[in-house]
């Protein structure tokens, strides 16, 4: 699954740039492109600040990843 995708598919749906996401939420630019590049897994504070800007639940933003971008199983 890949959480960091989701993010940005959710952020992108709702409207905001990373700019705006990034001032709504606190985070720092390049934290919020090192998780939507998949190049870190993002702390449950900082999902939650995500959740809430996008009117979601930290839960709504993992099943979303995991339907739309699930685990590979070899």
């Amino acid at each position: 699954m890949d959480v960091g995708k989701a993010i940005r598919d959710l952020r992108m749906k709702a409207g905001y740039s990373q700019d705006k996401l990034v001032v709504k939420t606190g985070i720092s630019r390049s934290q919020l492109y090192f998780i939507e590049s998949g190049r870190c897994v993002p702390r449950i504070e900082t999902m939650e600040k995500i959740a809430q800007v996008l009117n979601m639940r930290v839960s709504d933003i993992i099943i979303y990843a995991e339907t739309q971008y699930p685990s590979k199983v070899d």
